[in-house]
């Protein structure tokens, strides 16, 4: 019985090993050699992110859309092509109209902490970028949840956290939608050094990040590491029912 109970014991920290390590990000493979992650598959906003954060460098609006929409991957071993791209989009935090008014608390789509843990519409996917910065990589704005923005910038704060990405710049990325005020002119960005989400120029040049609907590529086996942690948990297990038995 004390038996059962220890082996019970030893599984639930195995699965409680796997669930940690079980992120919103989930490596894919593009190109069918298992190599590297080209993509990750982002679980709660229903995208594939490419996995190299600054693959052209800085580009003007057009010039990043049309790299976005010209990507294209093809997967030599399942005869498989992915080349469905395009830039991050922004839409009302609330999920209904913008609020183009500036705030530090997250409560409209212009300023800081849009979609941050802790403000009125915590989790929004309204914009996939402000998602990605303040709740898949859990990173802090200049500014702390407030009023005033006081008192900035808050501890912490910065794209300390880049997670699976390669080459995730610290400065400004595209939108792929137009500034409505001013379609002619400005479209949305998003500041991944500050967690700023505002409006720019379209002949601005910033970095760009390419995105695809849904669940694409082939998923891989568990990381090295989610490996590591299982097998741990699986010898705890037999190391446990040893002692018991002897």
């Amino acid at each position: 019985m004390i038996t059962r109970i220890w082996t019970q014991m030893a599984l639930v920290t195995v699965l409680g090993l796997s669930g940690t390590a079980q992120a919103a990000l989930q490596g894919r493979d593009l190109d069918g050699n298992l190599a590297a992650f080209e993509a990750y598959y982002d679980t709660d906003l229903n995208i594939t992110w490419l996995a190299n954060a600054n693959a052209n460098g800085p580009m003007t609006w057009a010039a990043a859309n049309t790299w976005a929409a010209n990507l294209s991957f093809y997967d030599v071993v399942n005869n498989i092509t992915y080349d469905n791209w395009r830039l991050p989009t922004v839409n009302p935090v609330n999920g209904t109209s913008f609020n183009y008014t500036t705030s530090f608390d997250g409560s409209t789509d212009v300023g800081y902490n849009v979609s941050e843990q802790g403000t009125l519409f915590a989790g929004s996917t309204g914009s996939e970028m402000a998602h990605l910065y303040y709740n898949t990589l859990n990173n802090k704005g200049y500014c702390p949840v407030s009023t005033n923005c006081s008192p900035a910038p808050q501890g912490g704060w910065g794209l300390n956290n880049t997670g699976p990405f390669t080459n995730l710049q610290v400065g400004g990325y595209w939108s792929a939608t137009e500034y409505a005020p001013d379609t002619a002119v400005y479209a949305w960005y998003f500041a991944f050094n500050s967690g700023l989400q505002y409006s720019v120029g379209k002949n601005a040049y910033l970095s760009a990040l390419a995105v695809s609907p849904g669940d694409i590529g082939i998923a891989a086996v568990p990381e090295a590491d989610t490996w590591a942690m299982l097998l741990a948990g699986l010898g705890l297990v037999g190391a446990v029912t040893g002692r018991r038995r002897s």
